[in-house]
């Protein structure tokens, strides 16, 4: 599994641009892009999952600092998660 992290304000503006419309979601310079790619079917190796979990747990308490400075509460930000993949889901219904 291989993963790619980038600060939005680093990004070139067609990448921008393109990442926007991919995601169909204006991005702000203060965010984070995260791509992964996953080989559905296919094991990682125990070191790769390794580092791969310590990652997610690094990037969710990034997160979670950020939710914290931003005055989020834990509730608000899993509403606004769910809310936010329902709204993914219907769009790719129409």
């Amino acid at each position: 599994m291989e993963s790619i992290i980038r600060n939005v304000k680093d990004i070139e503006a067609d990448q921008k641009h393109w990442l926007e419309s991919a995601l169909n979601e204006h991005l702000r310079d203060n965010q984070r892009v995260l791509i992964m790619v996953l080989n559905p079917g296919v094991q990682a190796d125990e070191e790769i999952r390794k580092k791969a979990i310590a990652r997610f747990k690094e990037l969710t308490a990034q997160g979670g600092q950020h939710r914290e400075q931003q005055g989020v509460s834990a509730e608000d930000a899993d509403r606004i998660l769910d809310e936010s993949i329902e709204a993914g889901r219907r769009q790719q219904l129409h």
